[in-house]
């Protein structure tokens, strides 16, 4: 399914299509600055396991491993290999 740095490139685009926005967000930015609340940050993560065809664990499934990217990425790193 790619590499990391083309996993960045999806989970971006997907924030950005969820938050209607296209604001550059830094790798290692909090989402809850550029508008991310609990709602839109669920919405993302099942549209993450949709995209990469995963599933997260449930003790997985909070929201301080998904608050950046670089988060977000780690997660899918995790459960991709």
């Amino acid at each position: 399914m790619g590499n990391p740095n083309h996993w960045v490139r999806l989970v971006k685009e997907k924030i950005a299509e969820i938050e209607k926005s296209n604001q550059e967000i830094a790798y290692d930015q909090d989402l809850g600055e550029v508008g991310f609340d609990s709602m839109k940050m669920m919405h993302l993560i099942v549209e993450i396991e949709m995209m990469f065809d995963i599933a997260f664990e449930d003790e997985d499934l909070l929201l301080e491993n998904f608050m950046t990217i670089e988060k977000i990425v780690a997660m899918v790193e995790k459960h991709v290999q």
